[in-house]
């Protein structure tokens, strides 16, 4: 499980660099258009939407697979290892239950985008597949933060290295 975690961890980062690598040249191309020769890009504010939300929710899993979230460690040296490892093992319970409780929020208002039909302004695209987007990131994300629960406690600061 831990193997097909990192595997999935890996495609969701690549996925999400590229996002972000489209997301700044689109931005760049736009402004440049703009201001050197007047014409803007149709739907550049779209692409650019839509890129962040993939950068983002895909973004996730790296971190969370990693255990690179903000850790404030005010007690690890003052309890036994025995409790730091306990108290990891249910920062990763607690991160596997909201990431759970998250993509049961989000299934309602993508349902409901879905029923209306509702569109973004001005490239015309569905938002429920933007919430499928979503979903499907955190979804990777949540077996991503199993998969850290199925690995070892290391308890070196600073978290694994991606």
């Amino acid at each position: 499980m831990v193997r097909f975690a990192e595997i999935v961890k890996d495609a969701q980062l690549r996925l999400a660099m590229l996002a972000l690598g489209v997301m700044m040249l689109i931005i760049v191309a736009d402004v440049t258009l703009r201001y050197v020769f007047g014409s803007p890009i149709h739907g550049a504010y779209d692409v650019v939407e839509v890129s962040l939300l993939v950068f983002v929710f895909h973004g996730l899993s790296a971190c969370f697979f990693a255990r690179q979230n903000i850790v404030i460690d005010l007690i690890d040296n003052i309890v036994p290892l025995r409790v730091t490892h306990a108290l990891v093992r249910f920062s990763d319970l607690l991160t596997v239950t909201l990431l759970a409780v998250m993509i049961w929020a989000m299934i309602s208002p993508a349902s409901q985008a879905f029923e209306y039909g509702d569109k973004k302004l001005e490239l015309g695209l569905k938002l429920w597949v933007l919430w499928t987007i979503a979903i499907a990131g955190l979804a990777c994300t949540l077996f991503c933060a199993l998969g850290a629960l199925a690995k070892p406690v290391v308890t070196s600061h600073g978290g694994e290295r991606m």
